[in-house]
This record gives structure tokens, C-alpha cells and sequence, in this order.
């Protein structure tokens, strides 16, 4: 046995192979010992013989046994010997490989000092020549190839030449005279002698023999698996067929694990480990900027990074910008959509064995040290870089050197260059550590993070001298370009972070691939702020709300660390005023004056080791360098919106540009070989508040005329925003500078409020031409409490009563600006928002307004804004609110479906004063109809209900129907037209008309009624008790005897209709008894409208607001 096992050394095959070899030769010698008793066994006293005399007994049987033989082993070869042959060829095959694979293992396996000298270099060398051949790939791959060829070949001997599928156990004898064996049967009984023979170990052979062959074919599927496996990863990983590669991942994946049995290194990289994730817990970035002095419990959040961690868009090589002139597109361009970018799976994918240098680029605060901290916490928990059969590649030791940390080091070798790492455990590398290091480089991971802050990387050396050897102690600029370059250490992974700032001194460096860091998509953002909410999901969907709906806040959150700051901010303020109702902060000037200052201090060089307070956040007064470097800021922020361009030169920013601020972009070629440095502010708003910082500081008169030039100028709204919030701490410049710009002008406009009155004229502010004008100059006036104070007064003294806002694409955070300043003026009676998409969430900013107890709002107006169900669910809230005195509703086109109904359903037969709702133009069904029949029917103030063009059919119908007919139902006025409702629809509302409901008007023009549909509302309309006065039959299929039913129906005495409009049917009779009957009605005093081209039609009365 231990023969065996030295010619079959374990080492050169993986645990499987090797146990399915061994396998292989005890099923060997157990089927030999059983073909050995067969054959020894099997003689011609085995042949049962009949018709032979008993002398010649013996003789029969054995010229039977030979003839048999020669039949079905015409070879010779006894079953026995094939057997024997088969799986000693095999065996021999894998001693073969074992042999000469031995020694390339016993080489990789062995480690041999590196002390300098020349025999221990050259031993070294030879080592580093054996791990990178493939000698051990091909003799793999040779035996096993060599192996399935004989298995093959096995199989088909026994099957197709030696033996036959099936040994017989009966067997039919001839003898005669001059011939072994009769041409005939004929011949045969006159010439031979014939006997019947039976062979009994035959059945037992053939069992046998069937067994070796599912053997081989078991044995044969195994190898051709395994054959086809390495092969496939070896063509997807090319180092794969690296000796030490194959040694490591297939042939002993416990290999690596074999050298870290030795304890000193074993201890080593598990105290780095325990370290690793003892120190990445909870770390310095991810505390609140807000912590509170001890012993004050403030409400706080400090996060984990397992907590908080969200996947970024990196994406390869550098990402272009390309900023367009519209300011809503040039705020789409930094939050890059996971879907539009090849970007990474996960941080694993950036290292593998064909990229092992990795450059990694990104401006401040993308989340590169976030990342490489990311990257090793999760190495320490053994969910990356595992030596596992799947892996792309692992690591053993892994060490992370920040640049910042190293810039007060003079000369060092590369042994103490590692212990400075941030998670060493101690200030030394111990030998047998060191050892391993240097001759398993490959197994090794170091992270180098902020090349941009390490005070050398312009004085990169062009041309460094190679090492002498790994003690040599070198400056870290020339050590770090060994490292990258593979002079030192090679076979190592080396993962460089750095700002775009300092890309131009590694210009040279071989970078097997190079990363860009986008940051967050959209889709990360949500997620971000929700894992930073945790548990508290109200919070989580407040914040999320309030980011989303202002596109200023989303594209800034692009950036992680934005992220940070902007959920603390508002976590912060939501918290503190959580108890005052608070739940959506609206003053943006406030949330960035924090964010900048918290942004500046975490990425500054002079602030970004300090440890920072509460009050350097929220104090307005800034370090007099701080304040310079901003003011500095602020002019170059100026300029760059003034000339239209995001994309500063630079030669602009001079002295600025390792600004925390700045993003250093790819060089734009500037002539033959010339290029020009280029820089852009981190983001277009960081940008604006700086340059509202630049307006902030100019004096009263010269402010005053830029303001009045530009307010109307779509670049500068987001600054003079900024710059009103501003205002309040300078005691300068006067509100007036912006509030004397507030429209005055007012229009009239005429509003229908019930289908019996005549339409009444309102006057509206602002008027068409400075609608923009006033939205802007709300969202200035939102920025400060001194102005909010102003205004109100200003706006009592306009006489006007509606607030029209048609078409001035508002956003959620507008609703939120408008609301604020004119919640307090009280003759605000009317409010038109349509056609601005503000969203559920702007709808709940105007659903404040309705809960306002000064608000006298009865007429809102917010057709076209995509409200959704949702919104619904925010205006059923509110009008069930005691204060609210709305009695107008229009909610046309929102995409409203039976869910929403069902919530305004719920609100209007809820002490509810509404009298007309809207709906028309949604997505509400029979279902959303009988939520409304069962609202009208509970006794509700409901005068008007519209729902044309929904999706409703007769089954709803019958609902409403139903309704009308109850004595608590008080709706004057029902619009279902551009629906499905057919005859039976029409029935059932005749019915209900018929029996003293209060119904006036009935429009159901464009459905699907016929004459019968006209026959039932013309015996109606007849009877003494319906008492509508108004039907809108236009756009159906009725033709000259419906007319005829109605015409006669009218002419009744007892019917109170006084407009029918029938335009668009199939109406053809000018002058027969159809049109006589018309016109007969038309002389009784009712308005009739049949033959009116479509073209030219015009309804007699509508249920809608007009312009």
C-alpha cells in the first residue's frame, strides 16, 4: 500500500481524482479475483453434453469446450487478461504522471529563502520560472486525455472484437468425419455427429463482463467532465494553466492553506483579519456631523458601514461629460442610470488575475477610501478573494497605505513600508511573514489610497533604477512605482486610488486597467436613503420624498458622501421640528449652507484629520482661510455661469486646484500636441451657491441691478434662490431688492360654479406673461424669513382672489415654496395648477394648504399632474380635515384608477363640503363607480360629478343609477360621456330620472346608445317627476325614430327639458315627421340641437371650468 501511494503521490492529483484512482484499483484487483475463479473454473467438466456414450463423455466435452471457445473468444484472450490489461494500462498511465508531475510540486511547494546571496537568488528565480511554466497543465491534461482515449478503447475491444455482448449458456456440437463443421443441416445429419451442449458458468461471465463495461463508461463520463471543466476555466482564465495556479485552485485547493498552517504567519493574518473588522465597524465617516457633546442626548444617527454600504456605478476607463445649455438636462448628467453604464457587478470584479494593477479614479467624496475599506472588510470575512474553485483570484495578506499617512516618511524598504498599514498588528513584519510575502506574491492584495494627497506624486522619478533587492530602502515614490511596474513583489495586486487631479504624474505607469467611480444612480440614492433610515421607514419615505422631488438635492446625491450629508441634515431638522408637524424641510439655502461646510471640512487637506464639532457645521461664521478660499470660489463659480460655461479652464483656478470643490476632467486637446487642463465644480448646484455667495458680498445698488436684469433669466434661478436665503444674514441689502420685483398686474377670468348660474368673473394674479416670473420670485421669497413677512403684506394689497399657475412646470419643491407664501393671505379663494405634472409629492405640499386654518380655498384646480392614486389619497385626507373649505375639485388626466377613487370616495361621504368633482380623462372602472354611488348615497354634499372618458360600462351606470334614485342623493349634475354605456345603461338611468330624482343635467354624449337607449329616456323626460333640464345625447347611434320617441316625449306637457342635444348621430330625416316633431318641441321653448355639422359643433352647456 505505501508502494502505492508513492507511486501515486496525492499531491499530484486533487482529493477527488486521487480517491477515484484509487478507487479505480481496488475495483480493479476485486473484478480480477472474480475473472480468476471464472476462468480457472470453467473447464469441459463445466459443458453438460447430451447424446454422447458414457466412454466418450470426456471426449465430447472437450471438443465441445474448444469449439465453443474458438466461437466466442476467437482471440484467445481470456476474459481474466482483459480485465488485468485494463486497468493496469490506466494505472500505469496515472504512476506515469504522478512521477513526472512530483517534482514540479515538490517545487512549488517548497519555499527557499531570498537573503541576497547569488545561490539563493538563482534558487529563487528557479522557483518564480517552475509557478509561471504550464508543465503541470499539460501532464495533467496528457494522463487524463490518455486515460479517456484507453477507457474509450477498452470499451470497444470488449464490445465490437473481443467478446460478445452476451455469453450463451446453450451451445450446439457437431462432429464428422472429414469436415470441422457441415455446410447444411442436411449434411449435418448424414456426415456429423450432433450434440447439445449447455456452458453453467455462462450467465455469471456475461454479469461480469457487463459490470467491467459500466465500469469503464461510469469511469469515462467522470474523466470527460473533468476534461471538459479545466478546460473550460482555462479558456476563461488563462493564468489558470500557471503551475502555481493549477497547483493552488485544482489540484489542491488546500494548498495554500497547507503554508498557513505555520503559525507565526497564521496568527499574522488572522490578528489583520479580527483588526480589519474590529476598525471598520464603526468608522469616523459615517458619524453624524451632529454628535452632541456627552451627557446631551441628541438626536443622532452614526451608521455602520454594513449598514450603509450601497453598490456605486464604476464603470471602465474615464466617463466624458457632455453639459447641454438647458439646466434640467445639465442636472441629469451626474446621476449616471445603472442600466446606461457597462458598470462593475461588485468591487470583487475589479481585480483578477489579467488586471492585477487597477487604477481607480473619482473626485472627492465619490466613496474610493469607502470603498477600499468595503473591499477589505468583506476579505476579512471570508466573502471575497476566497481560494475557492470559482474564485478568479484570492489573497492571503492584505494591506491598506493611505498616502496622507506616509508623506511624513523619508527612506524606507518595501518590509516597513507594509507595516504601516492601517490594520498591521504590529510595527514589524515577522520573518516567516515576510518569507511567505516574497515568495507568494500572487497572493498578496495592497491597497494604496489618495495618490492626489501624497506630498511626492509630482516627483515621480521617469526612470527608477531596479531594485537590488526587497530590503533595499528606496523614497515611497520610487517604491510605489516598483510596486506598480512588478519589480518588487510581482505577482502582486496593487489597486491605486487617486482624485483626476494627480493623474498627470502616473501617467506613465503600466495600469493593467483603469476605473472611474460615477457614484451613485438614482436607483443607489433611493436605496441609500433608506438604509439610513433603517427601521424607521416613515422617515425613510419623508426623506426620500423630499430628495426626489427637487432634482437640485437628487443629481447632488450622485455623490456618497452628499448622500451622507443630505440625510443627516434633513434627518436632523425632521427630527428637531417632528413634533411642530413638520415633514418636508423646504429652505434649500439652509440644507446647502450646511452641506457645503460639512463637504469642505471631510475633503479639505487641512480640515480632513480634525476632528470636527457641531458648531463648525452650523455656524455661519467660517476660518478667515476658509472664507477667502470661498470668496475665491465664488468669483470663479460667477464667471462660469455669467459666460454660460460649466467647464472652467485651467489656468482659472490656479492655486485651487486640489480644491475638495473641483473635478479634474480629461485634458481637452487645445492645438498640434498641446492640451489644456480642465476642471468643473463637483456639481452644477454647488456651483450656483457660490456664486450666490459672489452676489451676496456686492454692494445694495450694484446687486440690485443685477437682480432686475436677470431675474427672468432661467441660469441665474437657482442662485438668486440661493441668494435670498443669503440675504438674511446681510444687513446690507434690503428684502426690497427682491421683493419689489413681485408682479401686481392681475386679470380677469370667468368661473362656472353651478349648471343654473351664469358664469362669474374673478380676478387672478399673476398674469400670463409673468406666471414664471412669480414662481421664481415664490421660491426667492421661500429662502427668507424676512421677505416671507414682506410679500404677505404686498400681496394683501393686490386685488385678486385666484392664483393662476397654468403651464409653469412646477416641481414638488415648488408647490412646497408656493404654499408657504400664500398660506397667509386670507381672499385667496381660487388656486389653478394644471398642467404642471407636480406629482403626488406636490400634491401633498397643496394638501397643507386645504388643512390651513387661514386658508380660504374653495376652487382647486389640478388638471394634467400626474397625481396618481396616491395624490388621491392625499386630497381625500385633507378635504375630510375640519378647516378645509373646498368645494371645487379638478382632477382630470392624473391617471387616477378605482384605488384612488375608492379614497375620495370614502372623504366626500365624510361631513365633506365638496360639491363638484372632476375625474374625467382616468383610469376608473365599474368598481371606482360604485365607491362614488355609495359616497352620493350617504347623504354627501355632492352636487357635479364628471367621469367622462373613464372606462366604465353599464354595469356602472346601474351603480350611479341606483344613487340618483335614493332620497339622500343631492348630485344636480352627472357626466358620463365617452364611456361604454349601451341601451341597458340608459335604462337604468331612466328608471332613476323617472322617479323624482334630483337631476338636472345628463350628458352622455359619445357612447353606445341606439334607439332603445332614446325611447327609455324619452319616457323619462314625459313623466311629472323627472325634472332634468339639460340631456347630451350627441356622438351616439340614435337615428329618426329615437329623434322621433324624444321629439314626442318633449312635446309632452309634463316634461321640464330644456336643452337636448342630439348632434352626430344618424339623424337623416330633413323633412319627414322625425324633424316636424323636433321642431314642434323647439317652438315649446326647448334649445334643440340635431343637425349641426361635427366640424362646427359646440356644446350649449358644459360642466367644466372655462378660460
Amino acid at each position: 500500500m505505501d508502494n502505492l501511494k508513492e507511486l501515486l503521490a496525492p499531491k499530484t492529483f486533487n482529493k477527488f481524482s486521487h480517491a477515484a484512482v484509487l478507487i479505480w484499483f481496488l475495483i480493479g484487483a476485486i473484478f480480477l479475483g472474480i475473472f480468476s475463479e471464472v476462468e480457472n473454473a470453467e473447464s469441459r467438466f463445466d459443458f453438460r453434453c447430451g447424446g454422447a456414450k458414457s466412454e466418450d463423455v470426456d471426449l465430447v466435452r472437450g471438443k465441445c469446450f474448444v469449439q465453443y471457445q474458438e466461437q466466442y473468444n476467437k482471440y484467445g484472450i481470456p476474459t481474466y487478461g482483459f480485465v488485468v490489461m485494463n486497468f493496469l494500462v490506466i494505472g500505469i498511465v496515472c504512476a506515469m504522471y504522478s512521477l513526472v508531475a512530483k517534482s514540479t510540486v515538490d517545487r512549488l511547494s517548497l519555499p527557499t529563502t531570498r537573503n541576497g546571496d547569488p545561490e539563493s537568488q538563482s534558487a529563487s528565480d528557479q522557483t518564480k520560472q517552475t509557478s509561471t511554466g504550464k508543465q503541470l497543465f499539460i501532464a495533467y491534461c496528457g494522463q487524463l486525455s490518455t486515460r479517456l482515449v484507453s477507457g474509450v478503447l477498452f470499451m470497444i475491444l470488449q464490445t465490437q472484437l473481443l467478446y460478445p455482448s452476451k455469453f450463451p449458456h446453450t451451445f450446439d456440437c457437431y462432429f464428422n468425419s472429414g469436415t470441422d463443421q457441415p455446410r447444411n443441416l442436411s449434411d449435418a445429419n448424414r456426415n456429423s455427429t450432433f450434440h447439445e451442449c449447455n456452458n453453467q458458468r455462462a450467465v455469471k461471465k456475461t454479469f461480469w463482463m457487463n459490470a467491467v463495461l459500466a465500469v469503464n463508461g461510469i469511469y469515462v463520463a467522470c474523466l470527460l467532465i473533468e476534461t471538459v471543466y479545466i478546460l473550460a476555466r482555462a479558456w476563461k482564465v488563462r493564468s489558470f494553466m500557471k503551475n502555481s495556479k493549477f497547483l493552488e485552485i485544482h489540484l489542491s485547493p488546500t494548498h495554500q492553506k497547507s503554508h498557513l498552517a505555520q503559525s507565526k504567519l497564521q496568527l499574522f493574518i488572522e490578528e489583520t483579519k479580527e483588526i480589519i473588522k474590529e476598525d471598520s465597524q464603526n468608522l469616523f465617516e459615517l458619524r453624524s456631523p451632529f454628535s452632541a457633546p456627552p451627557g446631551e442626548h441628541a438626536l443622532v444617527t452614526n451608521l455602520t458601514l454594513d449598514q450603509i454600504y450601497t453598490n456605486l456605478v464604476v464603470i471602465p476607463d474615464r466617463a466624458t461629460y457632455n453639459f447641454t445649455e438647458n439646466r434640467e438636462e445639465q442636472l441629469k448628467v451626474y446621476p449616471r442610470s445603472r442600466k446606461e453604464e457597462s458598470q462593475l457587478k461588485s468591487l470583487e470584479d475589479l481585480l483578477n488575475d489579467e488586471s492585477k494593477k487597477v487604477l481607480v479614479v473619482g473626485r472627492p467624496g465619490i466613496g474610493k477610501t469607502l470603498c477600499c475599506t468595503k473591499l477589505l472588510r468583506d476579505w476579512a470575512f471570508d466573502k471575497v478573494f476566497q481560494a475557492t474553485t470559482n474564485a478568479r483570484i484570492h489573497f492571503d495578506a492584505a494591506f491598506f497605505l493611505k498616502f496622507r499617512r506616509l508623506n511624513s516618511l523619508n527612506d524606507l524598504s518595501l518590509r516597513e513600508l507594509l507595516t504601516q498599514s492601517e490594520h498591521s498588528p504590529s510595527d514589524h513584519l515577522d520573518d516567516e511573514v515576510w518569507k511567505y510575502i516574497l515568495e507568494h506574491p500572487e497572493g498578496v492584495l495592497i491597497l494604496l489610497d489618495g495618490f492626489d494627497e501624497f506630498k511626492d506624486n509630482a516627483n515621480m522619478v521617469v526612470a527608477p533604477p531596479r531594485p537590488k533587492s526587497a530590503e533595499e530602502k528606496m523614497p515611497l515614490q520610487i517604491l510605489y512605482q516598483w510596486l506598480v511596474t512588478g519589480k518588487l513583489l510581482k505577482g502582486a495586486s496593487v489597486l491605486t486610488t487617486t482624485r483626476p487631479t494627480a493623474l498627470a504624474s502616473i501617467v506613465d505607469l503600466p495600469f493593467d486597467k483603469t476605473f472611474e467611480i460615477l457614484g451613485f444612480s438614482t436607483e443607489q440614492i433611493e436605496e441609500y436613503v433608506y438604509k439610513f433610515t433603517g427601521d424607521d421607514k416613515q422617515a425613510g419615505e419623508t426623506l426620500w420624498r423630499h430628495i426626489s422631488s427637487n432634482m437640485n438635492l437628487l443629481s447632488l446625491c450622485y455623490i456618497p458622501v452628499n448622500s451622507f450629508i443630505m440625510c443627516s441634515s434633513l434627518s436632523q431638522i425632521l427630527q428637531l421640528d417632528r413634533s411642530a408637524g413638520v415633514t418636508l424641510p423646504s429652505k434649500l439655502t439652509t440644507i446647502y449652507k450646511i452641506a457645503v461646510k460639512v463637504f469642505y471640512y471631510k475633503h479639505a487637506k487641512e480640515f480632513r484629520d480634525r476632528r470636527m464639532t457641531r458648531e463648525h457645521f452650523v455656524s455661519d461664521k467660517l476660518p478667515e482661510n476658509v472664507e477667502e478660499t470661498f470668496e475665491k470660489l465664488g468669483r470663479v463659480a460667477f464667471e462660469g455661469i455669467k459666460e454660460g460655461k460649466l467647464i472652467v479652464e485651467g489656468k482659472k483656478v490656479r492655486a485651487m486646484e486640489d480644491s475638495a470643490l473641483f473635478h479634474r476632467l480629461p485634458d481637452r486637446p487645445a492645438g498640434q500636441l498641446a492640451y489644456e487642463r480642465q476642471f468643473c465644480f463637483i456639481h452644477l448646484t454647488m456651483q450656483e451657491f457660490f456664486a450666490s455667495r459672489h452676489l451676496a458680498n456686492m454692494s445694495e445698488t450694484e446687486l440690485r441691478n443685477f437682480v432686475s436684469e436677470n431675474i427672468k433669466d432661467g441660469k441665474w434661478q437657482l442662485v438668486l434662490q440661493f441668494l435670498a436665503g443669503l440675504m438674511d444674514d446681510k444687513d446690507h441689502l434690503p428684502s426690497e431688492i427682491i421683493t419689489d420685483l413681485l408682479p401686481t398686474n392681475t386679470g380677469e377670468r370667468k368661473i362656472e360654479y353651478k349648471e343654473d348660474e351664469e358664469k362669474t368673473k374673478v380676478s387672478y394674479w399673476p398674469t400670463r406673461d409673468e406666471r414664471d416670473l412669480a414662481v421664481t420670485l415664490c421660491k426667492c421669497i421661500n429662502e427668507s424669513e424676512k421677505m416671507e413677512s414682506l410679500v404677505q403684506r404686498k400681496m394683501q394689497q393686490i386685488n385678486f382672489h385666484f392664483v393662476n399657475l397654468i403651464s409653469c412646470h412646477l416641481t414638488a419643491a415648488d408647490c412646497s415654496s408656493i404654499v408657504n407664501v400664500i398660506k397667509n393671505v386670507q381672499k385667496i379663494s381660487h388656486l389653478d395648477l394644471m398642467n404642471n405634472n407636480i406629482g403626488p409629492l406636490g400634491c401633498l405640499e397643496i394638501c397643507k394648504l386645504l388643512k390651513c386654518s387661514k386658508s380660504q380655498l374653495s376652487w382647486l384646480g389640478l388638471i394634467k399632474n400626474q397625481l396618481t392614486d396616491e395624490g388621491a389619497k392625499y386630497l381625500a385626507e385633507a378635504i375630510k380635515n375640519n378647516s378645509c373649505q373646498l368645494r371645487t375639485l379638478f382632477l382630470i388626466y392624473n391617471n387616477i384608477t378605482d384605488t384612488g377613487t375608492q379614497h375620495l370616495a370614502e372623504a366626500i361621504s365624510n361631513n365633506c363640503q365638496l360639491h363638484t368633482l372632476d375625474l374625467s380623462d382616468n383610469n376608473i372602472t365599474d368598481i371606482g363607480a360604485k365607491y362614488l354611488a355609495e359616497a352620493i348615497n350617504n347623504n354627501c354634499q355632492l352636487r357635479s360629478l364628471i367621469l367622462y372618458n373613464n372606462n366604465l360600462t353599464d354595469t356602472g351606470a346601474q351603480h350611479l343609477a341606483e344613487a340618483i334614485n335614493n332620497n339622500n342623493c343631492q348630485l344636480h349634475t352627472l357626466d358620463l360621456s365617452d364611456n361604454n354605456i349601451t341601451d341597458i345603461g340608459a335604462k337604468y338611468l331612466a328608471e332613476a330620472i323617472n322617479n323624482n330624482c334630483q337631476l338636472r343635467w345628463l350628458i352622455l354624449y359619445n357612447n353606445n346608445i341606439t334607439d332603445t337607449g332614446a325611447q327609455h329616456l324619452a319616457e323619462a323626460i314625459k313623466n311629472d317627476n323627472c325634472q332634468l333640464r339639460l340631456l347630451y345625447l350627441s356622438e351616439n347611434y340614435i337615428t329618426d325614430t329615437g329623434a322621433q320617441h324624444l321629439a314626442e316625449a318633449i312635446n309632452n306637457n309634463d316634461c321640464q327639458l330644456r336643452k337636448l342635444n342630439l348632434i352626430s348621430n344618424n339623424i337623416t330625416d330633413t323633412e319627414g315627421a322625425a324633424r316636424a316633431s323636433l321642431d314642434a318641441a323647439a317652438d315649446q321653448g326647448t334649445t334643440i340641437s340635431s343637425t349641426v355639422p361635427e366640424s362646427t359643433c359646440t356644446l350649449e352647456a358644459h360642466s367644466r371650468p372655462i378660460v
